[in-house]
């Protein structure tokens, strides 16, 4: 049985140990001798199983379909030891194949006919065995439970290969839980009974597991120790499936230390050994840190054949951990490659292997089986006073019937007082995080005004200083009629300036008392944009700059007129201001058929903007006020007042620009169509 000392996540892939389940048979088929067999009409079942057992690792498949004939044929003729069997070869082909509830079931089932014989022996095997796939659905109380009184029963009667069998799985769970000094713990005195016992056959698997434990604990040096004793203790042995296991080991661990040409030497002699063994679990680890590696040392295409051929494989015996990793390991690759549809397809299937394997059905169909088992137990038990004691059991069924009820009645209030405490924090949560948005908007509004005094206190100040000084020159006659012509054309910029600056201000502060009260009518966009052109062709053609509508059919569209002109006024005077001569503005209309709405867009081959700029332009003025290619200056509150208008027309305001290449706005209105 390869077991994963670790739930099965891309992170903890390469910890895996190989042991668990070649030990258990080993000890299953030594006890079978001690199990009386009937003659003639269980020879054929006793084939069917010792068939199952021998495809364990390398067919896991054929281990269920053989095991499942044994069932069928055991149970027609009321061999109550060849359904033992047969329960437990089935126990082993599921967790093989990552079915643990079905895995859980079946050794169960096992348990209660070896309890049924008073076979004790077989009883502590299978618990033992059961413990794991326990252990993968994350149940580790049920785990330790049926390993304590595996080791119990062990302990009574003196089976000493399965008290190292029940230490070194209690070992597994810490390992699991990440208690690594208790874990290695238990692994050093199950190792410890194997080899007092003669037996060394099994300390490469455990050597493994403390090496991997050791590289939890960022103790390298011991980690390397034991990983190379489990090799050399595996090739001593000649045991081929140990030296898989070992090699791929070392590489996983070399790979983490980011060896990558050792990593590469180790994987590639695992991949040797394996392919002479047949073991198939081992060898899609090894296809998946293959591709992995091979990926590190930028090796894309090798990284692709390993991962795609772990992909067939794992696909085929329907092996949803290695489905998962493979595939997610072929999605990153045609994702670096450009391929983004067979980057979607690959990834859609590792998280449809996902679900499969972590999905909540896992969990509640383990439960709905505890409780199918446990009634199977009450109905036996009940069957058995029946005979006995009549009315005793009357009595034990009405007090059953009425616990139950009362345990039902509990359930349920207890489940509806749960759900109303989640409601009741839900709505707590939502008010909170409500208050707590308004807040962060009140301070970045406030935050915007403050900035938006100080700048408007420098902006009004500057040209009624300049003004100041110039009537004081005409006062005191300094001034040739040269020099008082360029100081009026200078004051005329500077009042023009400041009348623009007021107008923006008083728009911007009627829009933030909420003064503005829409008018939608329906109006024709294309009309708006042509006499838009007119009114700023002469500026444009002042800065020899292009502006260009692009012909269009004439769309009717529903919004406040006032308030689409202003807007598109705003982008238009923005895109001339930051254009250098010889540029050009494009303004163009599209109608979106799936929503029924025009999309309006300006763009300019201007000066464009960063990231940063972009990032801060609506919420900072600093950032919306700069000046344009010939020095033009502005109040920075533009952009806000765009903003506004479109939110009121159910919109929004988008941007894309590049440094030094230009810049895109654009927004969507709606078409008279959709009313």
């Amino acid at each position: 049985m390869g077991l994963l000392l670790f739930p099965k996540t891309k992170i903890t892939k390469f910890y895996t140990v190989s042991f668990l389940l070649l030990l258990s048979i080993t000890m299953v088929k030594a006890s079978q001798s001690l199990v009386p067999a009937r003659p003639d009409d269980t020879s054929t079942v006793s084939r069917l199983n010792a068939k199952a057992l021998a495809f364990w690792s390398s067919k896991p498949d054929s281990t269920i379909i053989l095991a499942t004939k044994a069932l069928e044929l055991s149970t027609k003729q009321d061999d109550l030891v060849g359904q033992m069997h047969a329960l437990r070869n089935l126990g082993i082909g599921y967790y093989e194949k990552g079915d643990y509830s079905e895995a859980v079931q079946s050794y169960k089932d096992a348990i209660a006919l070896a309890e049924t014989l008073d076979d004790e022996s077989y009883n502590a095997q299978i618990r033992s065995n059961l413990s794991m796939p326990y252990l993968a659905l994350g149940a580790h109380d049920e785990a330790l439970e049926n390993l304590y009184i595996a080791l119990e029963i062990a302990e009574r009667n003196n089976f000493t290969n399965t008290i190292a069998h029940a230490n070194h799985n209690i070992g597994m769970v810490y390992h699991y839980q990440f208690k690594n000094d208790q874990a290695i713990a238990f692994y050093e005195k199950s190792r410890h009974l194997y080899e007092s016992n003669g037996d060394t056959t099994r300390s490469t698997f455990i050597l493994g597991n403390i090496a991997h434990l050791y590289l939890k604990k960022s103790d390298f040096k011991k980690a390397k120790e034991f990983y190379l004793q489990s090799l050399a203790l595996a090739e001593k042995n000649d045991n081929k499936k140990a030296m898989g296991n070992a090699l791929q080991s070392l590489g996983a661990f070399f790979m983490e230390q980011k060896d990558t040409e050792t990593a590469l030497h180790y994987f590639l002699r695992a991949k040797e050994t394996l392919e002479s063994t047949g073991e198939q679990t081992e060898y899609l680890r090894l296809l998946d840190n293959l591709a992995t590696c091979y990926l590190k040392v930028g090796d894309t295409d090798t990284a692709y054949a390993y991962a795609a051929k772990a992909n067939e494989l794992a696909t085929q015996q329907q092996q949803f951990y290695y489905i998962q990793t493979s595939a997610q390991q072929l999605s990153d690759l045609y994702e670096k490659k450009g391929n983004y549809r067979m980057a979607m397809h690959y990834l859609k299937k590792a998280a449809l292997a996902s679900d499969s394997l972590y999905s909540r059905q896992n969990r509640e169909e383990l439960v709905r089986m505890e409780e199918k088992y446990k009634y199977q137990k009450d109905l036996e038990q009940t069957s058995f006073l029946h005979s006995m004691q009549l009315k005793r059991k009357n009595q034990w069924l009405y007090a059953a019937i009425v616990l139950v009820c009362i345990l039902v009645i509990i359930a349920l209030l207890f489940a509806s007082n749960i759900r109303q405490k989640r409601r009741t924090n839900l709505i707590l949560k939502e008010t909170n995080l409500f208050f707590e948005e308004q807040n962060a908007k009140l301070e970045a509004s406030n935050h915007f005004k403050e900035q938006l005094i100080s700048l408007v206190a420098h902006d009004i100040r500057h040209p009624i200083a300049s003004l100041q000084n110039v009537l004081s020159l005409f006062e005191n006659k300094h001034l040739s009629p040269t020099e008082i012509q360029q100081l009026m054309s200078s004051s005329h910029k500077d009042v023009n300036n400041l009348i623009s600056l007021i107008d923006d201000l008083l728009l911007w502060v009627k829009l933030q008392l909420n003064y503005t009260q829409l008018q939608k009518t329906s109006f024709s966009i294309q009309e708006v944009l042509q006499s838009i052109v007119e009114l700023y062709q002469q500026k444009a053609r002042h800065k020899n700059i292009k502006l260009i509508v692009e012909p269009t059919v004439n769309i009717q569209v529903y919004a406040d007129k006032e308030a689409i002109v202003t807007v598109i006024r705003n982008l238009v005077d923005n895109s001339i201001k930051f254009s250098n001569p010889g540029g050009s503005v494009r303004i163009r209309t599209t109608l979106t058929t799936s929503d029924g709405r025009v999309t309006i867009h300006i763009s300019d081959t201007g000066i464009g903007m960063s990231t940063e700029t972009i990032e801060k332009l609506f919420t900072t003025p600093n950032y919306a006020r700069r000046l344009g290619t010939n020095n033009e200056e502005g109040s920075g509150l533009g952009l806000q007042i765009c903003t506004h208008y479109l939110q009121l027309n159910n919109s929004k305001l988008f941007v894309e620009s590049i440094q030094g290449r230009g810049t895109s706005f654009w927004f969507e209105i709606d078409t008279v169509e959709q009313f």
